[in-house]
Order: C-alpha cells, then sequence, then structure tokens
C-alpha cells in the first residue's frame, strides 16, 4: 500500500469516528444543565440555554425541539449552516440571529437568507441584552452557541452559567 492510499484510508476512519463521536454525544444531550435548559421568561419571551451544543447538529436538533419562533444566539459558525438543508429549517424556525464573538461580521455570506436580521455582539451579556431588545413575546431566545468554546470560556458550563447570569439580570 502507498503513503497516499495510507493517508486516504486513515483519514476516511478519522471522520468515520468523529461522526460516530458526534452521533452519541446528540444522542446522550438530553434536558438539564446547559443541554435546552429553561432560565426564565421575560416580558413573555422564554430563555433557554443550550451551551452544550457545541457543534451545528446538536443545535439543530435543539431547535427542532423549541416549538416557538427562535432567536438564536450563535458562535463562531461553522461552513455546514450555508448548506441547503440547514438553511431551510433556519428559514423556518429563526426570527433573527445574534452572533457572538469576535471576527463573526466575516461569516454574513453563509447566512444570506438572514442578512437583513443578523447581528453582531462580542460578548455573550451583550448579546443576550441585544436578543432581549429584538425579542417578541411568544418567541424563544435559544443560546446555542454551535461552536467550542472559547471568547474566554474554558468550557460550554462556563459558558452557559455566563448566559444565564446575564439573562436574570434582565
Amino acid at each position: 500500500m502507498d503513503q497516499d492510499t495510507y493517508q486516504r484510508i486513515l483519514a476516511q476512519r478519522l471522520a468515520e469516528q468523529l461522526t460516530e463521536a458526534r452521533r452519541q454525544a446528540l444522542a446522550e444531550t438530553t434536558m438539564g444543565p446547559h443541554s435546552l435548559e429553561y432560565v426564565a421568561t421575560v416580558k413573555g419571551v422564554e430563555y433557554i440555554n443550550d451551551s452544550r451544543s457545541t457543534f451545528l447538529d446538536a443545535t439543530l436538533s435543539a431547535m427542532s425541539n423549541v416549538e416557538k419562533p427562535l432567536l438564536w444566539i450563535a458562535g463562531a459558525l461553522p461552513n455546514e449552516v450555508g448548506h441547503g438543508q440547514v438553511q431551510d429549517l433556519l428559514k423556518e424556525k429563526i426570527v433573527a440571529l445574534v452572533l457572538f464573538g469576535r471576527g463573526n461580521e466575516r461569516e454574513i455570506e453563509a447566512l444570506q437568507p438572514f442578512t437583513e436580521r443578523v447581528y453582531f455582539a462580542e460578548e455573550v451579556r451583550t448579546a443576550v441584552f441585544l436578543a432581549h431588545e429584538l425579542a417578541r413575546s411568544g418567541e424563544a431566545v435559544l443560546f446555542s452557541p454551535a461552536c467550542p468554546s472559547g471568547n474566554g470560556f474554558a468550557n460550554y458550563e462556563e459558558r452557559g452559567a455566563e448566559f444565564k447570569r446575564a439573562v436574570r439580570d434582565l
């Protein structure tokens, strides 16, 4: 077996292992701390902490489990957000999107259907306050980053705790 063939086989096995690990993590996701966790209702708007969703599959699953129109607070979005099926779900569920973190403005091209409803905030706290101003009674604010922790957070628990503190301060 030549080196190129070996590298392709190895890459394919690693991709399969990653896919399986994501599938298992998604199956283990249940309601609870940082996973579709109800935080509060403020002026008729529900606030839901889904900080545990560190990849897009988990976020899309969370969106499917919320019956209300969503104002989505997300972090750095993966490239898959621009794919057809993902775009269709987002068009159906999302009324507005707030991206938190530095440098997310460059992702606007992948979000063409939402360009007039995409907002940016550098910090989670600012994103929560912005979402509070945008959301209407009967909607839900879903904090589901769809990305690993970063932007000053050690893990999803710390990031989710910051979201909950910001909601309590509304």
